[in-house]
């Protein structure tokens, strides 16, 4: 975690460089040097907030983490729909090429996350699975999905939409690519059929989100992933 009290302008700058470098070269190919020339900062300059790469990469995951939540969580809050499953799926979709180290994340790509993302807990994901699970028996309690879902298969369901998704588009012909937003109301309606008739209180879906987000933030503020 940055040391606080010194110079957040100069720590934003420093994670931002770091994002550009590692986002194109990989974590393990990019050197405290070259994210200090990238930022046109010291590598001293750089140790002063972190004592480590592996610190200053943490902080750059819990960083891109919030940001990608908070502008999820926004417009979730926003939209009149944004408490249905459909809708905070295809959004979470939607905006996932903004946040690309969260992209890595999700797919556990090693070519960017390198012997960070091989030094992790090997349970990290499992628990991630874990806790789509429990999110989908909180929508249960509050009739935002079917009561004759199965949780843990819905949470397959969630991860294998999320996997096709990013990593499709790779693999496919250009001419065999359909309009993305065709896609995502494509998921969206799909979803929709979790959903009970008339898709549910939307606020009692705001809620969940709210407290889920209200749960995990003390471990970002402790600069944890999760």
């Amino acid at each position: 975690m940055a040391e606080t009290g010194i110079n957040t302008e100069r720590a934003d700058r420093i994670l931002d460089a770091a994002l550009r470098l590692i986002v194109r070269y990989g974590y393990d190919k990019t050197t405290v040097s070259d994210i200090a020339e990238e930022a046109v900062v010291s590598k001293g300059a750089i140790y002063l907030h972190w004592k480590s790469k592996d610190e200053l990469f943490e902080a750059l995951l819990v960083r891109e983490l919030r940001r990608f939540s908070e502008r999820w969580l926004q417009q979730m809050m926003d939209d009149p729909e944004g408490g249905r499953l459909s809708v905070m799926f295809k959004v979470s979709l939607a905006i996932l090429p903004e946040f690309p180290l969260f992209k890595a994340m999700i797919t556990q790509d090693t070519r960017t996350l390198g012997d960070f993302f091989r030094r992790q807990d090997p349970t990290l994901f499992a628990r991630r699975n874990m806790f789509n699970q429990e999110f989908v028996v909180l929508m249960q309690s509050v009739g935002m999905v079917r009561q004759d879902v199965n949780p843990q298969v819905m949470a397959y369901m969630l991860s294998c939409i999320n996997y096709g998704y990013i990593n499709l588009p790779d693999v496919l012909p250009t001419d065999q690519k359909p309009p993305l937003e065709d896609i995502l109301n494509g998921i969206a309606e799909l979803l929709s059929t979790y959903e009970p008739p008339g898709g549910g209180d939307s606020e009692a879906g705001k809620k969940i989100i709210l407290d889920l987000m209200a749960g995990i933030k003390p471990s970002w503020d402790e600069g944890k992933v999760l």
